[in-house]
């Protein structure tokens, strides 16, 4: 069976927006990949479970669940859109910081830029919104904006690791060279296995080693960078094969001692390091639409999200933040539940006007209706 796929154009404001997604039947894969002018912007995965090896999936199946999930991630991208125009005409910084982070992951920098900036304006010490402006700033190689942001959150708060090492990375691709290496020691002075910094402190001195170097062949790529490179390689959270072939590239570009091929690829992969994800980013996500998405959430959009509120190992369930997060969920669900027992009760009137307990019944929920959609809004918020 042949690999098959579909496309999309959606325009929202002035933006214009392709989304491409193909089965890969080989490797049991759906990949949905987001374009805007030709430029690759986010791609997200969904594997083909199959019940035996001997299975075989026909044609209308494949199409289906390749369509289905193309449209789950059209209705992710025009849902951030919504949520940004609704959470406008409300003072909400965390919220504003969230939608900045879901931005910021499909790499629509001006959004995230808008959002962070929002979270700032409502909450002045708000260091974590500072955190993701100038990571937005810095993943749109706006630098010296970037540099006035982080300065700003490491005057205002604690000196995180990660913090010094982004402002670091500014440095570095600034030309300070000097200050890049003395900030990336300070951080792995306070973290020594934050191997990204340690990366970042190699690529200081291997740009550094090249400064005015008569003869840039006779400067070799430090043990340091390939070293650390393996270690980061190596950490759980790049585990993913794709990642993996990445790295090893990378690392086999490294032999050649090539500084002007090196150089501009060593640098897009600093910055790909940088990231912002949050292990509950899908769980916000889901507030977030259920507060300012416009739409009552779907029975199916509930079913889609169930999974990220459910503990996947890793000992979630010792932890009080889990319980909370499923509690909620639960309570939204059961709104959902709520709603569809109302369409019911409609329909048996429907058919039957004069059903006098059907009545009763829809007149009580719709009498406690907006008490529990405040009590939701109220936990959220």
């Amino acid at each position: 069976m042949e690999n098959f796929g579909v496309h999309d154009k959606i325009e929202i404001d002035t933006r214009e927006f392709h989304i491409h997604t193909g089965t890969v039947v080989e490797h049991k894969k759906i990949i949905s990949e987001v374009f805007e002018k030709g430029m690759f912007l986010t791609s997200r995965e969904y594997s083909i479970h199959l019940r035996s090896r001997t299975q075989q999936m026909n044609y209308e199946f494949l199409n289906n669940i390749t369509q289905e999930f193309h449209n789950s991630v059209i209705d992710e991208l025009e849902a951030l859109y919504r949520i940004e125009e609704k959470l406008n005409r409300f003072k909400h910084s965390i919220s504003h910081y969230h939608l900045g982070s879901l931005f910021l992951k499909r790499n629509l920098y001006k959004e995230a830029i808008r959002q962070f900036a929002k979270a700032i304006e409502q909450d002045t010490k708000f260091v974590r919104a500072y955190n993701g402006l100038g990571i937005s700033f810095l993943k749109a190689r706006n630098f010296e904006k970037a540099l006035q942001v982080f300065d700003k959150a490491l005057n205002i708060g604690e000196k995180y690791p990660d913090l010094i090492n982004y402002t670091g990375l500014v440095y570095l691709f600034l030309g300070d060279f000097d200050r890049a290496t003395t900030l990336f020691k300070e951080a792995i002075n306070i973290n020594p296995n934050y191997y990204e910094c340690q990366l970042n402190l190699g690529v200081a001195l291997y740009k550094s080693a090249l400064e005015g170097v008569k003869d840039p062949k006779a400067v070799a790529v430090p043990a340091r960078v390939i070293i650390y490179l393996k270690q980061v390689r190596d950490t759980d959270r790049y585990k993913h094969p794709h990642w993996q072939k990445e790295f090893n590239q990378l690392l086999e570009l490294l032999k050649d001692n090539n500084h002007e091929v090196i150089l501009p690829e060593i640098e897009n992969f600093q910055l790909r390091l940088v990231d912002f994800t949050s292990e509950k980013e899908r769980i916000y996500e889901f507030y977030l639409r259920f507060l300012f998405g416009g739409d009552e959430l779907t029975p199916e959009t509930i079913e889609k999200y169930e999974k990220y509120f459910h503990a996947k190992g890793g000992n979630l369930e010792k932890y009080p933040d889990y319980w909370n997060d499923l509690g909620v969920f639960h309570l939204i669900k059961s709104r959902s539940l709520y709603l569809r027992s109302l369409s019911e009760f409609e329909n048996a009137i429907k058919l039957a006007p004069g059903f006098k307990e059907a009545k009763k019944y829809r007149d009580m929920i719709k009498s406690n209706e907006k008490g529990f959609l405040i009590l939701l809004r109220a936990i959220l918020k």
